[in-house]
């Protein structure tokens, strides 16, 4: 199994899922929107209600009015094979990378259709071991998000990965819709890396400090569900973060990596703040009028800026020796004005 380092800079994968409720246009504009927002991926989700399930899958939230069933909410917000290549085809166009959740063999393999290799496999699927095989060999790359599993499975999935030739990327995720900000465990982070994998978040809080978190905590991928606006329809629409907030996430993600350039040399910025270091910095200078020929002691001495010609350090070489001349507490002193 391939192991790869942290990236540099988080990738950010904005989570479309069903949240465009079956618009091909409304899809497409929110493909637009995570670019706009400085996202590096647009994620869907592929459902095929009879490849996925069976006519006793309940809602996780019933909220949909028109739909009877789960089944039947899959076909209606369902796009057709053609449709989901003009979101393929759209993604290439702007300039952002494709992401989806197969929930079925099936669904992957039109992914690979449409020449996409990698994938996303959410927390109801982490132990679906015949989807998970089939990823394994045809995928460069699989996501995989932990919401549901404890970390005995966690390592039951690390090994089942030993031989996969591609990266295996680990997302933290607590499947609660909105999850609260004690539940979202960041810690998790440094046991997948731990591991020698790449590790994520898959955040559902709506809070955009969240994922700013994960990216100042080490995370390579940060997921989050995005809407238009957190009064949307829709089940995930208050675990969602707005494109606005999706922005300055990804403006945060850009400041924390110019904050941390490992190419940043203290030595060389001092040099270039010579100038600056000189006005700020102090000089020797006696703290009252000093007469001709009185013996200096410690108590008349006292640092003023700018910089001067004697340092605190330098103070020693001229205790107890007599002023050459009457010294003034404006004017730095110089080795110059004692005997």
């Amino acid at each position: 199994m391939l192991k790869r380092d942290n990236l540099a800079r988080a990738q950010l994968i904005g989570e479309i899922g069903l949240s465009h409720e079956g618009s091909l246009g409304l899809a497409l504009s929110m493909i637009d929107e995570c670019k706009n927002s400085g996202l590096d991926y647009a994620k869907f989700q592929f459902h095929s209600s009879h490849h996925e399930s069976t006519i006793d899958e309940n809602f996780r939230v019933k909220i949909f009015p028109q739909d009877e069933s789960r089944r039947k909410y899959w076909d209606r917000t369902s796009f057709t094979l053609e449709e989901w290549q003009k979101i393929v085809d759209h993604c290439h166009k702007v300039g952002i990378k494709f992401l989806c959740t197969p929930f079925s063999v099936y669904a992957a393999q039109q992914l690979l259709n449409w020449g996409i290799r990698e994938v996303k496999i959410g927390s109801g699927d982490a132990l679906n071991f015949e989807l998970l095989e089939y990823v394994k060999i045809r995928f460069d790359r699989v996501f995989l998000s932990l919401g549901l599993i404890n970390r005995l499975e966690i390592l039951k999935l690390f090994e089942f990965f030993q031989d996969f030739k591609g990266e295996l990327v680990l997302f933290q995720c607590t499947s609660e819709y909105p999850a609260t900000t004690s539940e979202v465990g960041l810690s998790m982070i440094r046991h997948i890396q731990e591991l020698g994998l790449s590790a994520g978040l898959s955040d559902h809080t709506g809070n955009p400090h969240v994922p700013m978190a994960a990216i100042a905590a080490g995370a390579s991928y940060v997921e989050f569900h995005v809407v238009f606006s957190k009064r949307q329809f829709g089940p995930d629409s208050e675990s969602s973060l707005t494109f606005n907030e999706a922005a300055s996430v990804s403006n945060f993600n850009d400041t924390w990596i110019l904050a941390n350039d490992p190419n940043y040399d203290k030595d060389e910025v001092s040099k270039r703040l010579l100038q600056t270091r000189n006005k700020f910095g102090r000089g020797v200078t006696v703290s009252r009028s000093v007469k001709k020929g009185e013996r200096i002691t410690k108590d008349l001495l006292t640092l003023k800026k700018p910089h001067g010609p004697i340092s605190w350090e330098e103070v020693p070489l001229i205790l107890n020796k007599r002023a050459a001349r009457d010294l003034q507490p404006d004017v730095h002193l110089q080795h110059s004005d004692f005997e």
